[in-house]
């Protein structure tokens, strides 16, 4: 037989379990090919029970051995793909008492119908009806359960009543098919194996295999000789046996446990293995068929029941998860940028998935929130995962980083687990969750190690844990698993993300063409604006320039005339003083034109040298610097003190401290403001004049200037500082009109302001600002 794979513990997991070349020997088999229903291969056991030889057996066909009512089923159903419907058969052998009471199963492999015998044993526990145990009570007692913890309980209660096995077992896969017991009954004097983990190993991938194949295995005595198939030219697939003998080191498993018999009943939830219902039992023990069936239906019943509370609560479950989804996605549409509405709705984001942290790219940098790793782990991590595992899929979840990649390790604590999903991996945009680390104490169905076993020829072979006393783990650097609701509502979520980066993407793009043809019609506008405003600029510095030269013309000019006509001003002064003081008779009336022409000639030269002055602020001004304000108002004072003390005039000045510009200027300019308060004061009211600060800065300096005179019209405020411009009559109030131009003049050259305010009979307010450090032309 080319079946010659020698199993050990270190290739269990390679051993082909399904072609074992041999059944259990409480059972028969007959191998036949569906179409001529000749029989091909047998297991050797059966020669007795047919008395019948090898040669005589290879190539028969089954009317030779089986009475015509059970061929003539058999060729009626041979093309059948199951055969659920005509099984159990009851088989009549020729040769045979009617009375021997053999059942019959029909099962397919690929190329083969299999026919297995059993004698139909009826024992003690077994003398109830099973059929009619399972549904008056067992199905009805699994079913009622509101819990399903409480069904699994009641399961492996009812399946032990029926079967008799010693103890009865619950046993639920995880993820990785580690499994643990989460119900058990079994008889009062034995340990206890509930809650308990067990290894994958103990179950590996092929055996599960199996089990998906053929929902129920039964192994009557691990210590039984088996029968072997014959012919041994070809291995035979035995997966949908019910009788194929079982692995060797399984067999080494149960003996270590104290198992002698053992029987397991598929617990399937959509088309994966969720557990198994497992049966031990002390001694050996051959479960009746009838038991066996309904032991399966009974597992059929639990496995309905726990999909549909299973699929009640991830329906629930994602349904709650797709809520958040919507309401997160309806927040992100309702904002301009997407992604401010994702920021408000982080909570949201971590309740969807229950994780503890999450993590972004959208846009140019990483975003991060909640227990999470560093920005440049969390770059390295996604990029590891586009090379490993991105390329091609939408998505990437696992519970057990550090196991992929120890470098993860460091951030175990904050990120044992991550689901992580590109959003646009040309941009390299995505999106993860994380979750922290749960700490897991595990208690092990004994240390799940294997043993040497040294043999006597010195070699030795890897053997099954012999102890299965409880031994404790501690878990670490794992998360809870990501579920499948999770999984796909995650899914469901990356397409709403998708779908706005597409649309920011197409706005930006459209945004960009419109911008780039506004560019390019500003860049033509601009350059047209450009050549005005220089044209512009030019023809200004060619104004200003002949402005300044005017100006220049202008003050030479004022500067020449006033001083030219100082000249005959004094001789009109000299002769008229001589015509004044001459002891010739002159006449009243003439005296009176003289005196009349000498006022004139006062008031011409103070208008000329009033012009002098004005032309000169420009032109003969000192270097700027600080200096003290009482100072100035101290000198000016010295100055006034006649025409102060003639008025009775009362001064409230204030410390206002240092002063930046022409100490002499400076002084004019205040010297001016007081003696406009002084002349426009009312005629029997004493002049009160207030000096001080009403702002200052780094940078300024605001002086007001508050008198009670007679004040003025408030719609002159602006026109008293133009050049010879008079509010009230020369009559009454004399002057020449220069002494506020003066004032403005010097303001202007020290870069500041002068402002009025007024009303008539209350009294005037001046406002000077001044710098308080050096300002550069280009400033203005």
């Amino acid at each position: 037989m080319s079946n010659t794979f020698k199993v050990s513990l270190d290739n269990c997991h390679k051993e082909p379990i399904h072609i074992p070349g041999s059944i259990q020997p409480h059972g028969y088999l007959l191998v036949v090919d569906p179409e001529t229903l000749k029989i091909c291969y047998f297991s050797e056991n059966i020669l007795l029970l047919l008395n019948t030889q090898k040669d005589r057996l290879v190539g028969s066909h089954i009317t030779n051995f089986f009475e015509a009512n059970t061929s003539n089923i058999i060729e009626e159903n041979k093309a059948q793909k199951d055969f659920h419907a005509i099984n159990p058969l009851k088989i009549e052998l020729k040769g045979k008492s009617p009375e021997t009471s053999i059942k019959g199963v029909i099962s397919r492999n690929d190329e083969y119908l299999l026919i297995e015998l059993e004698f139909d044993i009826k024992k003690e526990h077994s003398s109830i009806d099973p059929m009619n145990y399972l549904m008056k009570q067992s199905l009805h007692l699994i079913a009622d359960k509101k819990e399903l913890n409480s069904s699994f309980d009641t399961a492996v209660e009812e399946v032990r009543n029926l079967t008799g096995f010693d103890r009865v077992m619950l046993y639920q896969f995880d993820h990785e098919y580690n499994g643990q017991v989460v119900a058990e009954a079994k008889k009062g004097e034995l340990n206890s194996f509930l809650h308990q983990h067990f290894p994958e190993s103990d179950i590996p991938k092929q055996a599960r295999a199996l089990y998906l194949r053929n929902p129920i295995r039964l192994l009557a005595d691990v210590d039984a000789e088996v029968s072997p198939i014959y012919p041994q030219d070809k291995p035979v697939d035995l997966s949908t046996c019910i009788t194929r003998s079982v692995s060797p080191i399984h067999c080494q498993y149960l003996r270590n446990m104290g198992v002698k018999a053992s029987m397991s009943i598929s617990i399937i939830i959509a088309g994966k293995l969720w557990g198994l219902i497992a049966c031990h039992h002390y001694s050996s023990h051959v479960v009746p068929f009838e038991a066996r069936q309904v032991a399966q239906y009974m597992g059929l019943m639990l496995s309905y029941i726990i999909s549909l509370k299973t699929q009640s609560i991830e329906a629930i479950q994602e349904a709650k998860a797709t809520a958040i989804s919507a309401e997160i996605a309806e927040h992100m549409s309702e904002e301009v940028f997407f992604i401010d509405g994702l920021r408000k709705q982080v909570p949201a984001l971590l309740s969807m998935l229950s994780a503890d942290g999450v993590a972004w790219r959208l846009e140019k940098d990483i975003e991060s929130f909640g227990d999470v790793p560093a920005n440049d782990d969390i770059y390295h991590l996604f990029e590891w995962l586009k090379s490993n595992h991105l390329e091609d899929e939408l998505l990437y979840h696992n519970h057990h980083l550090s196991n992929e990649n120890a470098e993860f390790s460091k951030f175990a604590n904050i990120a044992s687990g991550v689901l992580a999903m590109p959003v646009s991996t040309n941009e390299n945009l995505f999106i993860m969750w994380f979750r922290k680390e749960v700490i897991e104490t595990k208690n092990w169905g004994g240390k799940p190690e294997k043993i040497i076993e040294f043999l006597d020829d010195g070699s030795h072979r890897l053997m099954p844990r012999s102890s299965f006393r409880l031994w404790q783990e501690n878990v670490r650097n794992k998360c809870s698993p990501w579920k499948a609701n999770e999984i796909s509502c995650a899914i469901k979520f990356r397409n709403h993300l998708v779908n706005h980066v597409i649309e920011k993407s197409e706005r930006l793009k459209k945004l960009n063409n419109l911008l780039e043809t506004k560019v390019n019609e500003r860049t033509v506008a601009l350059k047209a604006e450009i050549l005005t405003r220089q044209q512009a600029e030019l023809d200004l510095e060619i104004a200003l320039r002949k402005s300044e030269e005017s100006n220049q013309e202008l003050e030479r000019f004022a500067f020449v005339a006033s001083h030219d006509l100082q000249e005959p001003l004094r001789k009109i002064q000299m002769f008229g003083d001589r015509l004044q003081n001459s002891k010739e008779q002159i006449g009243e009336r003439n005296a009176s034109y003289i005196s009349r022409m000498m006022d004139s000639a006062e008031r011409m030269q103070k208008l000329i040298k009033g012009v002098l002055s004005f032309s000169r602020i420009n032109r003969k001004g000192e270097e700027f610097r600080h200096f003290s304000a009482s100072d100035v108002f101290h000198d000016i004072l010295d100055d006034l003190e006649l025409i102060i003390a003639d008025k009775d005039a009362v001064f409230h000045i204030e410390d206002i401290g240092e002063i930046y510009g022409d100490k002499r200027q400076i002084q004019r300019l205040f010297q001016n403001l007081i003696l406009n308060a002084l002349k426009f004061s009312h005629p029997h009211q004493a002049p009160i004049i207030g000096i001080k600060s009403v702002e200052r800065t780094d940078e300024h300096l605001v002086i007001a200037v508050i008198d009670n005179g007679i004040g003025f019209n408030s719609e002159f405020k602006d026109r008293i500082f133009n050049l010879f411009e008079r509010v009230h009559s020369k009559q009454a109030y004399e002057g020449t009109g220069l002494g506020l131009a003066i004032c403005k003049k010097i303001v202007e050259r020290h870069h500041g302001t002068i402002t009025a305010e007024a009303n008539i009979n209350e009294g005037s307010q001046f406002y000077v600002t001044l710098p308080l450090r050096e300002i550069k032309l280009s400033q203005f």
